[in-house]
């Protein structure tokens, strides 16, 4: 496909621009607190062993969600990080992944923030 058409991007850079879109749509409900944050995307979580260790033991309802997660890096910045196969995976149409993505994003910040995701964004549904 010749570039420039939207086949000829690779999955991975089209997450990489909803990802962007979500981090754009959160600073317009949110403020600039949300520039002092860093957000990232990879492929899976980055302990999914353990996480399947602990669904096997435990089962899914005891074990948080794969879509995303959220830490602070050495120097305090708060670092989001969003998995793109588990959201790929829980998405039955490619035209509702942007829509998973921000709602990945309303979450993680809704828990780096101590608010719930409704109060982050009002028209927030997951």
């Amino acid at each position: 496909m010749p570039p420039g058409l939207p086949g000829a991007r690779s999955r991975n850079e089209a997450f990489s621009d909803y990802l962007a879109a979500a981090v754009s749509r959160l600073a317009e409900v949110c403020g600039p607190a949300v520039e002092q944050a860093r957000f990232r995307m990879t492929m899976i979580p980055e302990d999914l062993e353990n996480r399947l260790e602990l669904v096997r033991a435990w089962g899914t309802e005891l074990v948080d969600d794969p879509t995303g997660s959220t830490r602070r890096d050495a120097q305090g910045t708060a670092v989001i990080t969003i998995h793109r196969r588990p959201l790929e995976a829980r998405c039955p149409a490619p035209s509702l992944l942007p829509d998973l993505v921000y709602g990945a994003v309303v979450e993680q910040w809704a828990e780096l923030t101590g608010v719930a995701p409704e109060a982050v964004d009002p028209d927030f549904h997951w």
